[in-house]
């Protein structure tokens, strides 16, 4: 009887030694393969590759939650990879900005400031004192703050223009349409005057910087349409201007980016110090 009894407790507890059993060595398996992922995401932080680092120390929060010294590890490393992606960008941005700033520089060479009562503004360097106006063409300006625009006076003949056209070699580009107001679209001084801003001229101001040395017509639309060849001097001033335009803007650009990662960069140093987990020595025997 009383071996009886004992045989089923004595079966309930090898069934808990085996369980004990199964479950230690299914933990020392999640640990391998998450020590393994980790191994693998140090040899990639060591060759440079900080994305492959991250991507690998990733999957090691998302499969094995349970590992977590593996985790703290891989947490540091992933601080560790962030400091060093943050830093491959950071020196790309930073050579960005020298280069935007040389060529900057050697475009500026070929810009002049206009003092103007209202504004002044920045033309060609060769551009005539008196400008385009109360002529017939298009002349490229930008303003002190960087934004590129057109004016076009069209006297030749009366059209009531809105907008204007430029074409080459079967393809075209065209400002908006700004509407007669006695401003922007003004017909009062023997001459019809737009000034077509940002985003109304600028596929036009890159379709002449594409085609510069390219012969190209000017079209003036409205109520009808004029057409003439785009003098080479206009056309040479409104690409230049239109890169040096899209140059400055450009530059500020990266420049903002280079502050946002030299800020991020900080931070990851920051997170990679606090992360750091010291390793155990060995006992001294």
């Amino acid at each position: 009887m009383s071996n009886a009894a004992n045989k089923p407790l004595g079966i309930f507890l090898s069934s808990l030694a085996a369980l004990a059993i199964l479950g230690s060595c299914t933990g020392n398996g999640d640990k391998e393969k998450a020590t393994g992922l980790l191994e693998e995401a140090t040899s990639a932080f060591e060759a440079g590759n900080y994305a492959g680092a991250l991507a690998l120390t990733d999957s090691i929060k998302s499969a094995y939650p349970a590992e977590i010294d593996v985790r703290r590890q891989a947490l540091h490393l992933a601080t560790r990879a962030t400091e060093g992606l943050t830093l491959q960008r950071l020196q790309q941005a930073d050579s960005i900005v020298a280069v935007l700033g040389v060529k900057g520089d050697s475009l500026q060479r070929l810009v002049k400031f206009v003092k103007n009562p209202i504004e002044g503004y920045y033309v060609g360097v060769n551009a005539a004192p008196g400008g385009i106006v109360g002529g017939n063409g298009i002349q490229a300006r930008i303003s002190p703050e960087g934004d590129f625009y057109i004016i076009s006076s069209l006297k030749a003949k009366a059209v009531k223009s809105t907008s204007v056209t430029v074409s080459c070699d079967g393809q075209s580009a065209s400002t908006s349409t700004v509407a007669h107001d006695g401003e922007r679209n003004d017909r009062s001084m023997g001459a019809e005057v737009i000034t077509f801003m940002g985003v109304e001229c600028d596929s036009l101001g890159h379709f002449i910087e594409l085609h510069r040395n390219s012969p190209m017509t000017l079209t003036f639309n409205g109520a009808s349409t004029y057409s003439m060849p785009l003098p080479a001097a206009q056309a040479s001033e409104i690409a230049t201007l239109y890169e040096y335009a899209t140059t400055v803007r450009r530059a500020k650009v990266a420049n903002i980016e280079k502050e946002r990662l030299t800020r991020a960069l900080d931070i990851a140093r920051t997170q990679a110090a606090k992360t750091y987990v010291e390793e155990e020595k060995p006992d001294e025997e």
